[in-house]
């Protein structure tokens, strides 16, 4: 089996199974809204139920509209996603971890919708008392860290030929 495939499989099993086991905990035992501190002053548990997009935006558009695009919009970039992922190499491995978690964050938060018309939040950052982010979930962290990994990819990529380029003249 190709490197790549068993990267996809594996960590996203991984990642998936996390995340949906950790939210199938948070939605059965705790309350909605109720804020809890798990890192004082910095990270506290909250269970919210986010019908917008990421950061809650399109909270009120039209349902209808909604419907159509939190299933289509994802299961368009999970299509893409694949595509890609089929014409990678097998000794880009920083891509194939970096695309195989946006995949498996972006699945995580489609089921949610798909089983529940929502995503299931319940993590949130605080600094001075103030929230610094919307509340957020497993798939949240992994799909982050994917546009992460691929930013450091491309720029480590972009870079390595200039380096060459300056050693060789």
């Amino acid at each position: 089996m190709k490197q790549r495939y068993l990267i996809l499989f594996s960590l996203s099993g991984l990642i998936l199974s996390l995340d949906q086991l950790v939210k199938h905990f948070v939605n059965s035992t705790w309350q909605t809204d109720s804020q809890f501190s798990l890192i004082p002053g910095f990270l506290s548990g909250v269970l919210k139920y986010n019908n917008g997009f990421a950061f809650g935006l399109l909270q009120k558009a039209p349902q209808e509209f909604q419907q159509v695009f939190f299933i289509a919009v994802p299961a368009f970039a999970l299509i893409l996603i694949v595509l890609i992922f089929i014409k990678i190499q097998d000794n880009q491995m920083l891509t194939s971890v970096a695309l195989t978690t946006i995949f498996s964050g972006a699945i995580g938060n489609l089921l949610d919708r798909i089983k529940f018309g929502f995503v299931v939040d319940f993590l949130q950052f605080h600094w001075n008392g103030k929230d610094i982010l919307p509340p957020f979930n497993v798939a949240d962290i992994s799909i982050l860290t994917g546009v992460v990994l691929m930013f450091i990819n491309t720029l480590r990529q972009n870079r390595t030929p200039q380096i060459n380029e300056r050693i060789s003249s």
